[in-house]
């Protein structure tokens, strides 16, 4: 049975998957994280002028310490930073995806290898490997170029186009030479979500305003309650059971619509009610069905920032302020 999108809320923290860039971000039943708020990225040296050129110096040192942890300390860190330019800036890449990642496959065998087999005494040369063209003259260019091709491709599915490629670079060889970084690993983290956030933001804006614009007309109907959080209800049916605490489960229905009415989810079309954590699902659910005795029935308007936040979800834009008609069926107390 398809589980109902409401439940599962994405959560990103870029660097802890900057180790594997290829994969993209499970779905897991965690509570929204609370709205990001914009601060300026910490920078430490002038070579960092822009929130862009810290985002760009964090990639690098996020790229390299992750192969350094796998015992790579040798890259042609300016294919690196060519890599991943060719993705984000759509120039004719020379490595597709598919071939990245068998090159880059192959080279951390071939390390892996080097590691664990014993010295010859005397050393056969080594086969001349496969390589693309132009200044993809080794397997270590190639593997180089690959990482970037697989990092460009990581960061443009978050809607970025543009970095500064020679920080890029300079982060990787700091890090590969063991040399002082200009951004310690907590600044790594705060940047990263600052300026993939940012990025996110500016592309929900249109969204982000019709949704305000919205609840603004809509606060004025009769019926329509709105709470400190901004968080707008309306009563179809008030019951006359308990009502639940963040702590607690409930057992709902429910119809989740875009402001224009379309639907987007429904457990009418999961086969029937879904139980879950009330503690566990998007803060404008959480709040929203406290208000609520088992029996009753709601109209929930929920801001973007009570939803799912500025991000795109599956079949949900970013920034997304939406309606949820929810049938509060059944509450399970939990001590």
């Amino acid at each position: 049975m398809k589980r109902p999108i409401l439940i599962f809320i994405l959560s990103v923290t870029f660097v802890s998957l900057l180790a594997q860039p290829s994969k993209t971000p499970a779905k897991t039943p965690v509570k929204q994280p609370a709205k990001t708020t914009m601060a300026k990225a910490a920078v430490v040296k002038p070579a960092l002028k822009s929130l862009n050129d810290s985002a760009s110096y964090s990639i690098g040192l996020a790229i390299a310490g992750s192969y350094k942890r796998e015992g790579i300390t040798s890259l042609n860190t300016t294919l690196i930073s060519k890599g991943c330019s060719d993705i984000l800036e759509d120039k004719p890449a020379l490595l597709d995806e598919f071939s990245a990642n068998e090159t880059l496959n192959k080279f951390m065998m071939q390390t892996q290898q080097n590691k664990t087999k014993p010295v010859a005494a005397t050393p056969k040369p080594a086969a001349k490997p496969a390589v693309a063209k132009g200044p993809l003259k080794t397997l270590r260019d190639s593997a180089s170029y690959a990482i970037g091709v697989r990092y460009g491709n990581f960061y443009k599915q978050y809607g970025v186009t543009k970095l500064n490629a020679g920080l890029i670079t300079n982060a990787c060889n700091d890090v590969l030479g063991n040399k002082p970084a200009q951004l310690n690993e907590s600044n790594i983290n705060k940047v990263l979500n600052d300026f993939i956030f940012g990025i996110q933001l500016q592309k929900s804006q249109a969204t982000i305003e019709a949704g305000n614009v919205f609840l603004a007309e809509n606060k004025k109907r009769a019926g329509v309650t709105t709470t400190a959080s901004g968080l707008q209800y309306e009563v179809v049916t008030e019951g006359s059971g308990i009502k639940p605490t963040a702590a607690d489960s409930v057992t709902c229905h429910y119809r989740g619509t875009f402001i224009n009415g379309a639907e987007f989810d429904a457990s009418y079309n999961h086969g029937g009610p879904i139980t879950f954590a009330l503690g566990g699902v998007i803060r404008g659910w959480t709040e929203g069905l406290q208000l609520m005795t088992a029996g009753s029935k709601y109209k929930l308007f929920i801001p973007y920032d009570l939803a799912y936040g500025a991000f795109d979800r599956p079949g949900i834009p970013g920034g997304s302020a939406l309606i949820f008609e929810v049938e509060l069926l059944d509450v399970k107390k939990h001590q």
